[in-house]
């Protein structure tokens, strides 16, 4: 059976210091991330069914100072922020030529996210920028080059094949700094470098992901004091309701959504109404975030349930009504959502779908589509749009 292409976000959300390792002062962490992706996008299964391509990389900004809190003592949390720890990406199947594709249609691929946590001493700020640059190009040279040995009869990655990875990574690393140093500099960091607190690898495969939805993933470094690192992924399909409907399953069989109704309304109705379409685009972007909260709040999730059926129904019958009681609903969810969210996104999007439903005025389903068509979900708005005049047939008698 054919893999699904997946919508995947990671989140790395703080660090926690159990013991600083400073002595009688403060610690100066800061984090370098980079994600990657082997997947169908860059990736393809060749004739003699090896991997050709090029992974794809995020990098992620910063060295010194990245972290919102450099003084740091034990018993503190300190928020990763979204510029380096989130990322998201969609996980297209590898697809396997003919006449193999027979027996197997595609090849899963694999994604994650390599962290490295400093705290700062003597290295100069530009070695650091370096440092992290190297690690940049060390990474991708080390992905590419376990792409290139893999095959349909070995596709896993060894935690040798990890450790390799992470000696190489570590001597470009050292190397880049000393070069972007000055001899005084080098001399300076020598007697105190920067240390390195942990080193880790998260990987996890197409698969992995399709059938576990959200992860999450720590890992806790004795070194240098006593640090540790959370986050989590998720990956979801990337239709909205097939994705929603998975996770109402999952958590109840007896739960599910009249999928072909619902794309009945996608594929009809809604391209009556211009603009409305943008607002489908901003539920699928913020997918994997909004499964994650739903599947970790039955409360939500129960209420989810609840709307999907209400705004189903509406889209779909123009001379429903759509009542103020809903409405408040639909704002206190998408406010629930916004409040739980790690995910800066999200919480943009959901307080701006907040706002739209805070505008629309009580009436028939038309009614309120047409506002919606008007009203752009966008981040910044030239002008403030206002939502329509109640008109007489949108009004019941």
């Amino acid at each position: 059976m054919a893999r699904n292409t997946l919508n995947v976000q990671f989140d790395l959300t703080s660090i926690k210091c159990h013991d600083e390792g400073d002595g009688l002062g403060s610690a100066e962490p800061y984090l370098w991330t980079v994600f990657f992706l082997v997947d169908g996008s860059t990736i393809s299964v060749n004739s003699g069914l090896t991997l050709s391509g090029q992974a794809t990389m995020h990098f992620t900004p910063g060295s010194h100072g990245n972290l919102p809190n450099d003084d740091v003592d034990a018993g503190e949390t300190v928020s990763i922020p979204a510029a380096i720890g989130e990322w998201q990406t969609l996980m297209k199947p590898i697809p396997v030529p003919p006449p193999f594709d027979a027996a197997q249609p595609d090849v899963g691929g694999v994604t994650g996210v390599v962290c490295v946590l400093m705290e700062e001493d003597n290295v100069s700020d530009d070695g650091a920028a370096a440092g992290k640059t190297a690690l940049n190009n060390a990474v991708r040279s080390a992905v590419n080059q376990i792409v290139a040995t893999r095959s349909l009869t070995n596709q896993e990655v060894s935690e040798g094949e990890l450790k390799q990875f992470e000696g190489a990574i570590k001597s470009a690393v050292e190397d880049a700094i000393k070069n972007q140093q000055s001899f005084f500099e080098n001399l300076w960091s020598w007697l105190n470098p920067d240390d390195t607190i942990g080193f880790q690898v998260f990987l996890f495969s197409h698969d992995e992901l399709a059938s576990k939805g959200t992860i999450s993933f720590s890992k806790r470094w004795k070194n240098e004091g006593d640090w540790e690192i959370f986050g989590n992924v998720t990956g979801t399909v990337t239709c909205p309701a097939n994705a929603l409907d998975n996770l109402f399953s999952s958590v109840n069989s007896s739960s599910s959504l009249d999928l072909d109704r619902m794309r009945k309304i996608r594929d009809d109705r809604l391209r009556k109404f211009p603009g409305v379409d943008k607002w489908w685009g901003l539920a699928e972007r913020n997918l994997p975030e909004a499964v994650r909260i739903l599947s970790e709040d039955a409360e939500l999730r129960g209420q989810a349930e609840k709307l999907m059926q209400v705004v189903t129904d509406a889209v779909d019958q123009p001379d429903a009504d759509v009542s103020d009681d809903q409405l408040k609903e639909l704002d206190v969810f998408f406010g629930a959502l916004a409040e739980r969210s790690v995910s800066r996104r999200l919480r943009i999007d959901a307080r701006r779908a907040q706002e739209a439903t805070r505008l629309v005025t009580r009436g028939r389903a038309d009614g309120v589509l047409k506002f919606l068509g008007t009203f752009s979900p966008a981040r910044r708005q030239t002008e403030r749009l206002k939502p329509l005049e109640p008109r007489a047939d949108r009004e019941r008698p």
